[in-house]
C-alpha cells in the first residue's frame, strides 16, 4: 500500500515474497539511519543510573521489582537508590523496538534472560503494555519507579532521563556518537548484492552504545511506475548524503560513512 516502508529490523522469509510480489521485483533493504534504544526511567533523587544487560534482564521478567536491589546497587556503586517499587512498561504492538532491545537481551545478558527475542514479547504479569513509542513514553513519564525501553528520538522528545549502558568496555551513555561508532563496530551485511539487510553483533560493542540499530528503508528494485521510482530514488539518496547531517537533531544518528556509501550505491541502482 506504500511505496516504500521503514523498519528497525529486517523482513523475515514470507515478508521479503509479499514485498517481491508487491513490487513485481526484489525488494531491497537498505540501511537510512541509525538509532539508539534508550533504557528511559522515571526515579525522583536518581539523575544518573547504570545498568548491565543481566540488571536489565531481571527487570524486565519481573524478578528485580524495587530500584534498591542488590543487582541495581552493584551496578550503581554508592548511588542513593530509594525502595521505590518498579513499574515495567513494554510496547503491546508488534515492535521494532522490542525486537532490537529484546535481542541485546538475548545476546549479552546469556542464561539471565529466557523469554526470547521478536517483535512481539510475552512480559511478565505485573508489567503493563502500552501501543507505540508515544505509549510507553508517556507511560514513564507519568509513573514514579517507571522504566521502558524506546527510542532515543522520543526519549528526547519527552525528555527523559535515559540509563548507561554496559558494554565490553564499560557504561556507555546513547548519543548520536555512540550510536554511530556502534553501527561501526557491530554492524555487519547480510544480504547479497544491493540488499544491505544485516545484522547486530552487540557482544563486539567496545565504546558504542550497546542498544543500537540501523534503521532500513524497504524498497522495490525497479518501480512499476518509473515515475515513482525516480522519487524514491532521489529522496533516499538526499537522505544518505546531505540528510544525515539532520539525525542527530531528530534524536538519532549518521550511518558510519562507509556504510552510507554502500547505502547510495543501491540507491543509485533503483529503476
Amino acid at each position: 500500500t506504500a511505496d516504500f516502508a521503514g523498519s528497525d529490523v529486517t523482513m523475515a522469509a514470507s515478508e521479503q515474497t509479499a514485498a517481491n510480489t508487491a513490487c513485481g521485483s526484489t525488494a531491497l533493504t537498505i540501511p537510512i539511519t541509525a538509532g539508539g534504544i534508550a533504557i528511559t526511567y522515571n526515579l525522583s533523587g536518581v539523575t544518573s543510573l547504570k545498568l548491565s544487560a543481566a540488571t536489565l534482564a531481571g527487570i524486565f521478567d519481573g524478578k528485580i521489582a524495587k530500584w534498591n536491589d542488590p543487582a541495581i546497587a552493584a551496578d550503581n556503586d554508592g548511588a542513593n537508590l530509594p525502595s521505590t517499587p518498579i513499574s515495567v512498561f513494554y510496547r503491546n504492538d508488534s515492535s521494532g523496538s522490542t525486537s532490537v532491545f529484546t535481542t541485546f537481551l538475548k545476546s549479552d545478558a546469556g542464561s539471565a534472560w529466557t523469554l526470547g527475542a521478536s517483535k512481539t514479547i510475552t512480559f511478565f504479569s505485573g508489567a503493563q503494555g502500552a501501543k507505540g513509542s508515544a505509549g510507553v513514553a508517556a507511560g514513564v513519564k507519568q509513573t514514579s519507579g517507571g522504566i521502558t525501553y524506546v527510542e532515543t528520538s522520543y526519549a528526547k522528545a519527552q525528555s527523559l532521563s535515559t540509563a548507561s549502558i554496559k558494554g565490553e568496555g564499560g557504561f556507555v551513555d546513547a548519543t548520536s556518537a555512540t550510536v554511530s561508532t556502534a553501527i561501526g563496530e557491530g554492524f555487519s551485511v547480510t544480504g547479497t548484492g544491493s540488499d544491505l539487510a544485516g545484522a547486530m553483533k552487540y557482544a563486539s560493542m567496545a565504546t558504542g552504545y550497546p542498544i543500537s540499530t540501523v534503521s532500513y528503508a524497504i524498497v522495490c528494485s525497479k518501480y512499476k511506475d518509473a515515475a515513482k521510482g525516480g522519487l524514491v530514488k532521489s529522496y533516499l539518496g538526499y537522505a544518505v548524503t546531505t540528510g544525515q547531517a539532520a539525525a542527530d537533531g531528530l534524536g538519532f544518528a549518521p550511518l558510519p560513512s562507509d556504510l552510507a556509501a554502500k547505502a547510495l550505491a543501491s540507491i543509485s541502482a533503483i529503476s
